[in-house]
């Protein structure tokens, strides 16, 4: 209250300042006031000093200790908040280009139902469309290959070689490439087609390939992953 008062008497005669939860304004007796609360301030920091030395062992430690966290935990998620607000404020938010062009990356496992239920999503956010395999089998690819030339309506396939059995890096290597040589105003839109079963215990038995990439990319500009949900029984 005393710093409160101070402030109010570095105002001019009819000058209001806002703050969180009251409005400050010049009041004649700031001084008077300031010197009150300034005194019981100094009285109130005597006595929980006598306190907290006289009381320490006794249970007093908790509090000394205690308080001074809860004030700086509190601190930092108001400031956590107000960081936040300021980031997302319009007041000095200016026109963004336009994104001119959006690439659709879509990995998968293999060619099935669900992959070409994500494809048919996939064409309607853009024409350029790039199909993703992990190869850790050339035999299966081989397969693979085959179901994509007749499913697959003319998409380009990528083959990545992994021959330490590795799903998630080869992939994450290569989209740091296309990331690299990104256009400006270019989206990258990674489509992840992905089970839903009916029993929720059987989610278990699915990699969940969305969320992985999410975690990896979710500090990346201009990235955006979409989960094209397949009911299966």
């Amino acid at each position: 209250m005393a710093r409160r008062w101070w402030k109010s008497g570095r105002l001019k005669p009819g000058v209001e300042v806002k703050e969180p939860g009251s409005v400050l304004h010049f009041d004649r007796g700031w001084i008077s006031k300031m010197v009150i609360n300034a005194i019981g301030a100094v009285t109130t920091c005597v006595v929980m000093i006598i306190f907290a030395v006289t009381k320490f062992l006794d249970g007093a430690w908790i509090i000394v200790i205690l308080t001074p966290l809860l004030i700086i935990g509190f601190y930092t998620i108001h400031r956590h908040y107000r960081g936040l607000a300021r980031q997302l404020s319009l007041e000095e938010y200016g026109p963004r280009n336009l994104i001119n062009h959006n690439r659709v990356i879509m990995p998968i496992s293999s060619v099935h139902s669900g992959t070409l239920a994500a494809l048919r999503y996939a064409r309607t956010l853009s024409d350029d469309v790039t199909v993703v395999h992990v190869s850790i089998d050339p035999h299966e690819t081989e397969k693979l290959k085959d179901k994509w030339d007749t499913w697959g309506d003319g998409y380009r396939l990528v083959i990545l070689e992994s021959p330490y059995r590795l799903l998630i890096e080869p992939l994450l290597e290569y989209l740091d490439k296309i990331n690299a040589v990104r256009r400006p105003n270019e989206m990258i839109t990674i489509v992840v087609p992905q089970f839903v079963p009916r029993n929720t215990w059987t989610n278990l038995l699915h990699t969940r390939t969305a969320n992985i990439l999410r975690n990896e990319l979710l500090f990346q500009n201009d990235v955006v992953i979409i989960e094209v949900p397949y009911q299966v029984t």
